[in-house]
């Protein structure tokens, strides 16, 4: 995954620290290897700078490199795991949990491989609110779900209420793998309401009609 740059945003900071410093393009250049060229492309958002020339222009701006880039991220359009390089966390319960998607902030979905060591061992029940998707990719595991056993083997998935407590237990001694992705409601962004959508009149009740019988008819007043 890698970070990019907004040169947009970049270019107009630049250029307006510049000129908060009075200095001309040519002034720019003159302290450094850059070219007039070079100096506009990049206040025009038209050039990617390397690590080394935004040091210099720091340098000559007499700014932090913070100042030129903080904020500026992009955030990636995706994230590549590598198989096996996911971020491991430390069995719990006989489970370790291999995550998939670490390098992508505020996240909505937590995808991870579950490691369950063999033996049916068990640890305290999962809950937490959303929803979770388990997909068996190697061996058999018994899930209880609520006061239910839910037996899988490879290839079987399951989708849950996760607010329900459940556990996940491998059968037999040879381990088992899960495919576990959970979905976190918190971390969802609560959609904005239609703009232009015409605003629903409530039907008139009992309490209403007889409140509008009892208010003059203005229109009738003023014939």
């Amino acid at each position: 995954m890698h970070h990019a740059v907004n040169l947009a945003d970049l270019g107009r900071r630049v250029r307006a620290i510049r000129l908060a410093r009075r200095l001309t393009l040519e002034e720019v250049v003159s302290r450094t290897d850059f070219t007039v060229s070079w100096l506009s492309k990049l206040e025009n958002g038209q050039l990617a700078p390397s690590l080394e020339g935004l040091v210099r222009l720091a340098e000559v701006l007499e700014c932090g490199v913070d100042a030129l880039v903080e904020g500026l991220s992009i955030p990636p359009q995706y994230v590549v795991v590598k198989c096996g390089n996911g971020t491991i966390v430390p069995a719990r319960g006989g489970i370790v949990q291999e995550s998939l998607a670490d390098q992508w902030r505020n996240r909505r979905m937590h995808p991870v491989i579950l490691h369950v060591a063999g033996g049916g061992s068990r640890k305290q029940p999962d809950s937490h609110d959303g929803e979770r998707f388990l997909l068996v990719l190697a061996g058999d595991v018994m899930v209880t779900y609520g006061e239910e056993r839910i037996d899988l083997t490879t290839g079987d998935s399951l989708y849950i209420q996760a607010a329900i407590p459940h556990t996940i237990v491998a059968i037999g001694r040879g381990g088992s793998k899960v495919l576990s992705v959970a979905y976190d409601p918190a971390a969802a962004e609560t959609p904005a309401a239609p703009r232009g959508r015409p605003i629903s009149r409530r039907r008139a009740g009992p309490v209403s009609r007889a409140r509008a019988a009892r208010t003059p008819d203005r229109a009738s007043d003023r014939t």
